[in-house]
């Protein structure tokens, strides 16, 4: 059978100590920097190396996340941080950036390395292609189905971690930008702001249509088990102690029980909740049900009785380790006491007191067995005591009790020696950063959302992306007018791997040569068919190593992050042609649950696959519906057509036309081609103020 590791968030020394002391199987934690959590109280080295011990004494494994996306100027320290925590004997790195992670899989080999779900993984080729590059591990998107899951579980050997419980982002994660545009916080630098739980609206909505309910999947650890799933996780770096106890709490019952004590389970539920849980992506059964806010009755539910409830689950230690014992006691011998830990393939043995003659009375084989069980202050659970003891001989109950500690010191720092601390590294010279070459006539490339209505000045672009979903009859007429020609490959893949593959094959057979990708998981299938691949701004570009990454596995160019400074994106090394936005509005959002769903009068089947949701300042945001998943985008355009010099160290730059009229798009071409101020509102994004 399959085992399943439960996996707990730590971002405090408390909550890791209410984890392990609460059944967990492993934790996860960040040191003060590259962590996505970057509000939470996280660790310092030195309170990494104590956490280090305290967990591996227990044996339980210890992830560190240095998942944000790293900038040029902080790599060389986000390596030296890799080093050091690998010598103090980490058991992986949870990493989003390809770059970061391409370097420190060719500097330390042998460091296990976890994708983390901020690099968006939701198919098996993605899974697959991440597992071929090195990767041990993925952390899966959280919007998968229990079919999709099982897909990616059966098509390689990658280890998946799946989240089972806890906050649920409107947005797939690694493709929120809403946070970084409208406050310089990325989430992808750990800065969220949260944006999703403030007031937004659909028509009719229920004025919140961008929260969804926390995710809770318990009851199915099993069956997750049983799919061959490796680890379950529970969100929560940023939430209390007494939450993540009474998460583990009822993790563990469900798995090792098949069912949990109902009071566990409203405990769960009183420490934190918004407004109940949903399994809705797991089951498929996405909809309005999803939705929901943290309520005055979800606050007012955790009280200091349901606090101190939970706290008792942790105030001691977790037996999780199996010990059997074997105790001999002979006539004027030391009493011997050897100790045999299957799981870990560990053993031991000691010496205690000379064993005493009988005077008054005797100390019976069953007292013995249970004064060395009575190991409730250490990590050990006795399964079996073997005794072999001569007549008329006894011992002190304190001997006993002695020889007891003993062992469990010797067992304790022998599980804990079993952890292994890296030595061995290499150098890795990095690709060279300095400012790109000028270019004084820089090409312009368009990604079209609606081809039915394209102006005549579209001809000005080298390359025109339009959508996978493009009947192939329409990509002819438009290569008949003499445009070149690419098709766009949606950021969401949900389930749908098999017939993007069909699609391409179509495309290969048409002629179509480029495609533009927008998660790593498209990279292996362009690259089955010989496509000229292309990488649009989704694969989250923020230093010069990434760029080697994809030049490395076969991309041509790529977009940059538009949520780095031109400076920055000028400062990148000349390894790979890079492009820029210029126009656009923006994408702020990736979701798999389409906001309309949340109206009194529509769903995303009739809704006409767009829509506007409105915030508080009534500023309202476009949306639009495609390949199974929903985008939102930016309530104006990024515009940057009279400032391209800001830009000019790029190879090309990029246009995003979503719902503009042929007379718009001719006004913005016009305008960008003559280097000219647009008339309307605008944008600069976060050219100029970057993000945190």
């Amino acid at each position: 059978m399959n085992c399943l590791e439960i996996l707990a968030p730590a971002g405090s020394w408390d909550s890791l100590v209410a984890g392990v002391r609460s059944g967990a199987d492993a934790v996860y934690l960040a040191t003060t920097r590259f962590g996505a959590r970057a509000s939470a109280k996280n660790f310092d080295l030195t309170q990494l190396e104590q956490a280090l011990d305290f967990c591996h004494q227990r044996d339980v494994k210890v992830y560190l996340t240095m998942n944000t996306l790293v900038k040029d100027d902080e790599l060389y320290s986000a390596l030296c941080t890799a080093k050091k925590v690998a010598e103090l004997g980490i058991d992986a790195l949870i990493v989003q950036d390809v770059g970061f992670a391409d370097r420190v899989h060719r500097m330390i080999p042998d460091l296990p390395l976890h994708a983390s779900t901020q690099m968006s993984i939701h198919t098996p080729q993605g899974a697959r292609f991440l597992y071929e590059l090195g990767f041990r591990r993925v952390v899966l998107a959280r919007e998968l189905s229990n079919r999709e899951i099982a897909d990616i579980v059966n098509s390689c050997a990658v280890e998946t971690e799946i989240f089972v419980h806890g906050a649920l982002c409107m947005c797939v994660s690694g493709q929120c930008y809403f946070s970084a545009m409208l406050g310089s916080r990325s989430g992808n630098r750990g800065q969220c702001a949260q944006t999703c739980r403030l007031p937004f609206m659909v028509e009719n909505g229920s004025g919140h249509d961008l929260s969804l309910k926390d995710m809770s999947v318990l009851e199915q650890l099993r069956q997750l088990r049983d799919i061959g799933v490796t680890s379950a996780k529970i969100e929560g770096r940023m939430k209390r102690p007494e939450y993540v106890a009474s998460a583990v709490n009822v993790a563990r019952q469900f798995l090792d029980n098949g069912h949990a004590e109902e009071e566990s389970c409203q405990q769960l539920k009183n420490v934190f909740s918004r407004s109940g849980f949903t399994d809705g992506y797991y089951s498929g059964k996405r909809g309005k049900s999803m939705f929901g806010i943290r309520q005055k009755e979800d606050v007012i539910s955790a009280t200091n009785k349901v606090l101190n409830q939970i706290h008792a689950l942790y105030k001691n230690e977790y037996q999780r380790i199996p010990v059997a014992f074997s105790f001999a006691m002979k006539k004027q011998q030391p009493v011997i006491l050897k100790a045999s830990v299957p799981e870990k393939n560990i053993s031991a043995e000691c010496f205690g007191d000379v064993a005493e003659t009988a005077v008054n009375k005797l100390i019976s084989q069953e007292k013995i067995v249970s004064q060395l069980s009575r190991t409730g202050n250490s990590p050990f659970k006795v399964t079996q005591v073997i005794c072999d003891v001569d007549e008329n001989i006894t011992l002190p109950l304190s001997s006993l009790n002695a020889v007891r500690r003993e062992m469990t010191d010797i067992l304790t720092q022998k599980i804990s020696g079993s952890y292994a601390k890296h030595s061995t590294f290499y150098d890795v010279p990095l690709a060279p950063c300095h400012n790109r070459t000028v270019r004084h006539k820089i090409p312009l490339r368009a990604v079209l959302s609606n081809v039915k209505e394209l102006c005549g000045a579209i001809s000005a672009c080298e390359i025109v992306f339009v959508p996978e979903s493009t009947p192939l009859t329409v990509v002819r007429n438009l290569t008949d007018k003499g445009l070149t020609v690419g098709l766009e490959v949606f950021g969401g893949m949900f389930g749908r791997e098999n017939q993007i593959i069909r699609r391409m094959k179509d495309w290969k057979d048409s002629g179509i040569q480029h495609v533009l990708v927008n998660n790593i998981g498209a990279i292996p299938l362009c690259r089955m068919f010989g496509f000229v691949i292309h990488g649009n701004f989704r694969l989250n570009v923020m230093n010069t190593q990434s760029l080697q990454f994809f030049k490395d596995v076969g991309l041509t160019d790529v977009v940059a992050s538009f949520e780095m400074t031109a400076k920055q994106i000028n400062g990148f090394g000349d390894v790979l042609p890079v492009g820029a936005m210029v126009y656009g509005k923006l994408p702020l959002m990736l979701t798999r649950n389409c906001p309309g769903v949340n109206s009194a009068t529509k769903d995303c089947k009739n809704c006409d696959g767009h829509g506007l949701i409105t915030d508080r300042k009534n500023i309202s945001f476009p949306y639009q519906c495609g390949g199974g998943c929903t985008q939102i985008f930016n309530s104006v355009p990024l515009y940057m057509g009279d400032r391209l010099q800001q830009i000019d160290g790029t190879d090309f730059h990029m246009l995003l036309f979503t719902d503009e009229t042929v007379q718009q798009q001719t006004a913005v071409l016009n305008s960008i081609i003559h280097h000219k101020k647009l008339n309307g509102g605008y944008t600069r994004g976060l050219y100029e103020k970057g993000v945190l």
